[in-house]
């Protein structure tokens, strides 16, 4: 036998049963990945879909990780980093893979098949560059500091591993779907007003909002969304999130609080929003960054889905009929013009 840092061959050529199983499983995990981002699942696995990671579908998540996997396998013996990839990837998975199956376990209380057999391919994985690894030190008599690199390797890739899927495992309904409404929560009818917070057509508009607001929040489902034309706006956004999300009694007076503060300064700090909005009696109670985060993309989808290319725009949709009407720029935008696109749109 021929003895290298990576795989065990054959004089004939031949690779060996190890190698073989390595194959097999990161290319059996590809085609389950797929299977699992295109819904091809019992119903075992309607909870565990319900489920992302940093916004991404599992599956294709799963699938990306495979493909880099098999590619870093494919070259893992070109270079003794491209096998420390390798390794990396499938022990990360490892840690990963813990996570997920903590969570079908305590959390949404059933298996999914699928979820599973993926676990066993990178499980399968792992064990098997172990046992290389345990071949390769035994038969050249005990390389210590190769065996030391490669724990090391191993146990940081794992808990990286899982620390990311505790860190980006989200409920779909949790990561993407922040309560920023107001207004009557249950109305068919949304209201969305879309701005910017150095836009001066919004600024002008914003007392206006403030007095219409009342009768509005009665009658329909209202939204505050920032379209970031100006970048200094997504300095604003994090705080305006948090106050739609945990103020909404409030969020009025906050948000002229935030309004008048912008004027002043671009990039403000904690300390200097706090000092804006104390006079209300509210404390910041910050988002964490995966929620702020999917609140910008919430914002995102909510503007592009509506066609806004402007600021400010009023856009006025009813779930049921699917109607929807955009009114654009701070002279159209009236308290008559918004009640009359609500009628329409109910109609």
């Amino acid at each position: 036998m021929i003895i290298m840092e990576n795989s065990v061959i054959n004089k004939s050529g031949r690779t060996d049963m190890k190698t073989v199983l390595l194959w097999s499983a990161v290319t059996a995990g590809l085609v389950l990945a797929v299977l699992s981002a295109l819904k091809i699942c019992t119903a075992a696995c309607s909870e565990s879909t319900k489920y992302d990671i940093f916004g991404i579908d599992f599956g294709w998540f799963g699938v990306v990780f495979f493909i880099i996997s098999i590619v870093t396998l494919g070259l893992r013996n070109r270079g003794a980093w491209l096998s420390s990839c390798f390794s990396s990837l499938v022990f990360a998975g490892f840690g990963a893979e813990l996570r997920f199956l903590w969570l079908q376990k305590f959390v949404i209380g059933r298996w999914c098949p699928l979820c599973l057999w993926i676990a066993v391919m990178v499980f399968v994985a792992a064990i098997v560059l172990v046992y290389e690894k345990f071949l390769v030190t035994r038969m050249s008599g005990g390389d210590m500091k190769s065996s030391l690199k490669f724990l090391v390797i191993m146990l940081v890739a794992i808990a990286l591993g899982a620390m990311s899927a505790m860190v980006g495992v989200r409920k779909e309904a949790e990561a993407a779907g922040l309560n920023i409404y107001l207004g009557k929560q249950n109305s068919p009818t949304t209201v969305y007003f879309v701005s910017d917070w150095f836009c001066p057509g919004c600024r002008r508009l914003e007392p206006k909002i403030e007095k219409m607001y009342p009768a509005l929040a009665r009658q329909t489902r209202i939204a505050f969304i920032d379209y970031p034309i100006h970048p200094e706006t997504s300095n604003y956004t994090p705080y305006n999130l948090q106050f739609l999300v945990y103020e909404k009694d409030k969020y009025i007076q906050l948000r002229r609080a935030l309004s008048e503060l912008s004027m002043k300064v671009k990039a403000p700090s904690n300390e200097q929003v706090q000092a804006a909005v104390a006079p209300y009696g509210v404390k910041l109670r910050q988002l964490n960054f995966m929620d702020v985060m999917n609140g910008v993309k919430q914002n995102e989808s909510i503007y592009r889905g509506y066609g806004v290319n402007a600021t400010p725009t009023v856009v006025v949709t009813n779930e049921k009929t699917k109607k929807r009407k955009l009114l654009v720029g701070d002279g159209e935008i009236t308290s008559q013009a918004i009640n009359a696109a609500i009628s329409a749109v109910e109609k």
